[in-house]
């Protein structure tokens, strides 16, 4: 009979799978099946220790009460963000009757999900995020799936949270919001209708947010934060010209960013974005981005590391002066304990 116990195979395959891991992503949602076997491997890891019976049991006591807490005080079916579920529904939106009662198909376009909003609208009702979404309609199949589901509904929908600050007294959108909509709305041949205004749904869960309640107390307006319902329209004329603000300055930055790092800056995935004070592209697959800012300042930043890692300024960038060492990411590269954030 062999005299290698179960424990320390099971040992084993977790550190064969952990070199692989944090060389391909590192990305802990991607190492989930060893992550559930981490438990029952410290429980048998202690069952080996040449320690008393007594001991062992205490010791695994001692893991199941920290895990237990640990689950209690993380429960995710407690919580959306900040958002406190302290009676039912879970999530409180005030729908209009039609919407509650009328399948519709809605249009996203923040990359967090609607998993929680989307059982309480009738079931039929469909759902499509266009926030990185490809704007060709015959070049990738994505594309033309996208374009298919579109051309195929009948009323299209756009769903996005209110701003406060840039809504009227009423808490619709005002000129301002609705233009900056239909530009990002614009690349999809969508834009919403002139002929039916945005509705505002209001939402006890996202005023109730910590952040919003703050807020609430200086701004009235925030007593109304929900969601805005605009009517879209599609297929409509991609503008011939964009607003000057519109035209980016850096993709000839972005690109080469591309060329030298593929793996984390994929060619062809991200469309640039201007922000406050430069341009962004976000790398969604590899929890990436990139900003090239106006005063010259290249950086990039991983999804969980808290401020951006400078790369160089432009004109460095572009000679080759300043380049990204595709193997020393912050954030990603090394073993967990060696990674600054």
């Amino acid at each position: 009979m062999s005299s290698i116990k179960p424990a320390t195979v099971l040992f084993a395959g977790v550190a064969i799978a952990f070199a692989p891991w944090l060389m391909t992503s590192g990305n802990g949602r991607y190492f989930v099946a060893f992550i559930l076997v981490v438990g029952p491997l410290c429980l048998g890891l202690v069952y080996l220790l040449p320690m008393t019976r007594g001991f062992r049991l205490t010791l695994a006591a001692c893991l199941f009460a920290v895990q237990s807490f640990a689950v209690y005080e993380s429960d995710p079916l407690k919580s959306w963000g900040m958002i406190p579920w302290r009676e039912a529904p879970y999530f409180q939106i005030e729908l209009p009757q039609d919407m509650a009662t009328v399948p519709g198909t809605y249009i996203t376009l923040s990359s967090i999900t609607y998993s929680l909003m989307a059982p309480l609208f009738p079931e039929p009702s469909s759902w499509l995020n266009i926030a990185s979404a490809p704007t060709d309609r015959d070049r990738t199949l994505e594309g033309r799936r996208t374009h298919a589901i579109l051309s195929a509904r009948g009323h299209l929908t756009l769903l996005v949270p209110s701003i406060p600050e840039y809504s009227t007294s009423e808490g619709l959108p005002d000129v301002n919001a609705i233009r900056s909509l239909n530009l990002l709305l614009a690349d999809h041949r969508l834009a919403i209708s002139d002929a039916a205004p945005c509705r505002l749904i209001r939402s006890g869960s996202i005023v109730s947010m910590p952040l919003v309640e703050a807020r609430k107390k200086n701004d009235k307006r925030f007593d109304n934060a929900g969601f805005w319902a605009c009517s879209l329209r599609y297929p409509v004329a991609v503008p011939a010209a964009r607003p000057e603000i519109e035209k980016s300055r850096f993709d000839a930055v972005f690109d080469k960013l591309e060329s030298i790092c593929p793996r984390f800056f994929r060619p062809g995935e991200a469309r640039t974005k201007v922000i406050n004070g430069g341009e962004l592209r976000q790398y969604s697959e590899s929890d990436m981005k990139v900003y090239v800012l106006d005063d010259g300042a290249v950086l990039y930043k991983y999804l969980r590391t808290f401020s951006p890692q400078l790369i160089g300024t432009v004109d460095d960038v572009m000679s080759g002066k300043a380049t990204v060492a595709c193997d020393k990411i912050r954030g990603r590269s090394g073993l967990p304990w060696e990674r600054e954030i």
